[in-house]
């Protein structure tokens, strides 16, 4: 009897663990263009010379990768600050090509973070830790896979569920479709008030991914945050 009521007690526990973590799909999605970084960065003085029209211009401006990464707009980051990033593994250097932690929050859209075990990096993670001033993030952006061209992404593995714990303990599940695209998810208020003076972390775990066509390796081209109270 002893032994059935202590089972049922587990059993309750676990269900009410797991159903704190609630399942996210992407509440946008944005298409990946076959525009480099190097065309990113030379876009004002383009417009200037009159290399690119009107139309070309106005498609750029909206893109959210140009937006955030190599325009000069303000953002959660003007006020939002990240005292490290760390990852259980990374994959070693390859003729000249970096794929350490820190291509995964460095703004460029063509370096890479990819997990260095052997297999598809099942329960590997990236660990954020943010000052406890920081503001507090509503929105997780991710760019997916080796996403500086279509062969490289098709070639390597992406992540298709990515668990999130919130200080160490489980907070969401993030479902990322399999398209050479950034995804963003809406999850909620996560952080401290502005007065705590205690640090704060966001871990993602690899859960399952989607195969790629030749290499085992799976891999990220930036994980990075929105937010509120940024001014």
């Amino acid at each position: 009897m002893k032994k059935s009521v202590l089972l049922l007690m587990t059993l309750c526990l676990c269900f009410g663990v797991f159903a704190q973590e609630c399942c996210i799909k992407p509440s946008g999605v944005f298409l990946v263009p076959n525009i480099s970084r190097a065309e990113y960065e030379r876009v004002y003085d383009d417009i200037d010379s009159g290399k690119i029209s009107i139309a070309e211009m106005e498609k750029i401006y909206k893109s959210p990768i140009f937006r955030h990464f190599y325009s000069p707009t303000c953002s959660w980051y003007c006020s939002g600050t990240i005292n490290s990033v760390k990852t259980s593994s990374s994959l070693k250097s390859q003729d000249q090509k970096r794929y350490g932690v820190e291509n995964i929050h460095d703004f460029n859209h063509e370096s890479v973070w990819a997990e260095g075990v052997s297999g598809y990096g099942i329960g590997e993670y990236i660990i954020y830790e943010f000052p406890g001033n920081c503001p507090k993030i509503t929105t997780i952006n991710i760019l997916n896979g080796y996403v500086k061209n279509d062969r490289l992404w098709r070639a390597n593995a992406r992540v298709k569920r990515l668990k999130v714990y919130y200080n160490d303990v489980p907070y969401a599940i993030l479902e990322l479709e399999d398209s050479r695209s950034l995804q963003w998810f809406d999850i909620g208020e996560v952080g401290r008030e502005k007065d705590d003076a205690c640090a704060w972390t966001l871990k993602f775990e690899i859960l399952e991914v989607y195969p790629g066509t030749r290499y085992e390796d799976t891999v990220i081209s930036e994980l990075y945050f929105d937010g509120i109270h940024t001014h």
